[in-house]
This record gives structure tokens, C-alpha cells and sequence, in this order.
């Protein structure tokens, strides 16, 4: 099944980071309603998180539940490392050639970051790479999804199972409040690991948990009160707003940086953004795709086009941040725009010349087994799939 809203919801959470990136970059954070709104447009990383977390559970699941032969595992990360790496190797050569900072990177910071391992070490705060920690936890969910599925099966006793799954799904959710806690709680603790996947295990698993209800029997009571919620998506995304207009307050820690986030705060707002995520993609999977005027518009062919890109804007749009700081040093009403029209323009160029056609000729290379369910292993949240037709998703 296609889900064609879905790539303007990337388009828009890409145009999100862009615009909380660009605020911080001009000191927009102020201390005031909109200054942390502008610092909270970091929930676009919570809508990329929860996409994947749908997009690449969902064809592991329905093969669950119709008894269909489950991906390939190889064609799976092999399909992931086809989309996400030769763009992202193309722009950390670009900012470690082209920013002056990265000069003085040795040979083991240029493997940690062409490697997607930087959140790992102190360093990883590489100029105009910063962004690209969230890679790095997408990956690590990438290689464990495949896994972490097996073990939700096998809690079932190898019967489709989908309410003891949603369970183990809400309890790593609280597990993962409890590792923030856990690393707020020590100062020696902070740092890169708020950054690894254990941080964001509610903003996968929201994704997760729609991607069950979407292949569960449609009879059951919970799938029926989904499609009810669905049929108002104005209500979804009105509560969406609300939560996002609360989540932009002190309580939900500082706007600026400044102070790393306490236990509480942290835990508030990860809870705030797994909602949030959760109601923007919600409408978007259930219910009839073609109606109201929202799913319309992010189905459209403008947002479809900057969805299928949002990718490269998402990668190219902080190093040419910094260009265009240096170039004009001007308030975010320039800047943003600037910036955010030479990523698309970046983007177009690159998924042209590099993304579509790599996937176009090596996407078979690692092939599925015969019968299996594909692995929709084109779509994510940060990436997109290429081509049309490549999975379960939108194509992007």
C-alpha cells in the first residue's frame, strides 16, 4: 500500500530542522514564546525517527501477520546503506574540504564520520556535520530493527500477536525515559549519549506501533478507533499543535544550548514529541488518503517533488548554512531563506546525479526471497525510496 502524504510530511519535517538550525544560527532562540518555538522545530527529527520507524518495521510486520516468507535481512541494510551513504559520504567531503574548522580533522575523525560512528567518541561535533548525529541513531536502528522484530515475534510464541506487541512496544518506550534519566543523573554520562538509540526508543517505537495497527485485522477494536481518530485529521494535527505549543516553554530545557538538559526536562520533552509525531503521521496511514484538503496538499506534486529531496536538503543544509552566515550575517528573515533554497537546489542536483541513479542500478545486487514480503527498504524517515514502486511507502 502507498501512503502518498507521507513524503510532504518529510518535506516538511526536513523544512523544520532547517528553519530551528537557521533561528540558532542568527539568534532567534529568544526568550520568548517564539524563540522556543523556533528551538522546538527540532521536532522534525522526532516526525524523521517515527517515519522510519513505520516505514521499516511495517513490511516485517505484515509478514507476520499474512504468514508471508520475512525480508531479507542482507537485501534490507543493504538497500539502507545504498540510499543513506553516498550522499552523506558526498557531504562530509564537502564540509570536511570546503569549512575551514574541519581542516584540522586527522585521519580518525574523517573514519568516524564517513562511518557514522561519531556519537560515539567526544568528537562529533565536526562543522556543519553536527546535524548528522541523528544518522548515526538511525543507523543503529536500522541494524537492530531486523532483530528487535524477531524477539517481538518470538514473545508471541511465533503467533501474530499484535496487542502483546504493542505492550513490549510501550515498555521500551518507558525503558528508554529511563536511560535519559539514567544519563542526566551523571554528569560524567552526558554528552554523545543522549545521542544513541536507547534516547529515541518512543519516537521509533510510535512509528512502530502505527505500523502494527496498519497490517493488524481491521475488525479489532483498537484498528477501529486508529481509523475513527484518522477520519478527523484536523483533530490529529489541532493536537498536534497543542502539544508543540506546550512543549515550547523553559520546562522542556533551555533554548539556547546553554545547559544540558535535567532528567525531567529531557523526559517531558521526549514524551511531547513522540505525541507529536505520532498525531502528524497518524492521518496520514489510516483512513481515505484523498480526503480533506491537509492529506491533499502534502500529497500534492510540489511537496511530493521536495519530499522525494528532503533527504540532500536535510544533509547539504547545514554546511551551506555556515556559508551563508559568513556570506551575509544577516537576520534569520534572510538567511533562512537563502539557506533553505540553496539546499533544495543542492538536493535536486544530487538526487539526480547520485542518489536515484545508484539505487536504480545496484538496488537488486543483495535480491529478496522469493514470496517474501519487500522490504519497502527505499523508504525512511530522513531518506525517502527510490524508485516509484520500491516499497511500502510513498516513493521518495
Amino acid at each position: 500500500m502507498r501512503y502518498p502524504a507521507l513524503n510532504g510530511l518529510r518535506a516538511l519535517a526536513a523544512t523544520a530542522v532547517v528553519t530551528t538550525h537557521a533561528a540558532f544560527w542568527t539568534a532567534a532562540y529568544s526568550d520568548d514564546t517564539l524563540g522556543y518555538a523556533f528551538a522546538r522545530l527540532d521536532v522534525g527529527v522526532a516526525v524523521f525517527f517515527a517515519l522510519s520507524g513505520f516505514l521499516l518495521s511495517q513490511p516485517l510486520f505484515r509478514a507476520a501477520a499474512e504468514g508471508r516468507p520475512a525480508p531479507r535481512t542482507a537485501a534490507f541494510l543493504w538497500r539502507r546503506a545504498l540510499r543513506i551513504l553516498p550522499a552523506y559520504w558526498l557531504c562530509v567531503v564537502f564540509a570536511m574540504l570546503f569549512l575551514p574548522e574541519n581542516r584540522e580533522m586527522g585521519t580518525g575523525d574523517w573514519l568516524r564520520f564517513l562511518t557514522l560512528t561519531q556519537i560515539y567518541s567526544r568528537n562529533w561535533h565536526g562543522e556543519g556535520l553536527v546535524h548528522a548525529w541523528s544518522l548515526c541513531t538511525e543507523v543503529s536502528f536500522y541494524v537492530l530493527l531486523p532483530l528487535v522484530v524477531a524477539g517481538l515475534l518470538r514473545l508471541c510464541g511465533g503467533v501474530w500477536r499484535p496487542g502483546r506487541i504493542l505492550l513490549a512496544l510501550g515498555a521500551a518506550s518507558l525503558l528508554g525515559f529511563g536511560w535519559f534519566a539514567w544519563v542526566a543523573s551523571d554528569p560524567f554520562l552526558l554528552g554523545s549519549l543522549t545521542l544513541w538509540l536507547p534516547a529515541y526508543l518512543s519516537w521509533f517505537g510510535a512509528g512502530m506501533a502505527i505500523a502494527v495497527l496498519s497490517v493488524a485485522d481491521p475488525r479489532w477494536a483498537p484498528v477501529r478507533r486508529a481509523r475513527e481518530l484518522a477520519a478527523s485529521p484536523g483533530t490529529c494535527w489541532a493536537g498536534a499543535a497543542v502539544l508543540f505549543w506546550a512543549a515550547s516553554g523553559p520546562y522542556t530545557g533551555a533554548n539556547d544550548l546553554s545547559r544540558a538538559l535535567t532528567a525531567g526536562e529531557g523526559i517531558t520533552k521526549h514524551l511531547l514529541y513522540t505525541l507529536i509525531a505520532a498525531l502528524a503521521v497518524w492521518p496520514l496511514v489510516f483512513g481515505d488518503q484523498t480526503a480533506g484538503w491537509g492529506r491533499r496538499l502534502l500529497a500534492s506534486r510540489p511537496m511530493d517533488w521536495l519530499g522525494e529531496r528532503s533527504y540532500g536538503i536535510f544533509l547539504f543544509h547545514m554546511p551551506l548554512l555556515i556559508i551563508m552566515w559568513d556570506l551575509f550575517t544577516r537576520p534569520l528573515l534572510l538567511v533562512l531563506p537563502v539557506t533553505w533554497a540553496a539546499a533544495v537546489l543542492v538536493a535536486a542536483v544530487v538526487y539526480r546525479v547520485v542518489e536515484r541513479p545508484l539505487v536504480l542500478r545496484f538496488r537488486d545486487v543483495v535480491r529478496e526471497r522469493p514470496g517474501a514480503v519487500d522490504s519497502g527498504t527505499g523508504a525512511g524517515g530522513h531518506a525517502g525510496g527510490v524508485p516509484a514502486g520500491s516499497g511500502t511507502a510513498a516513493p521518495a
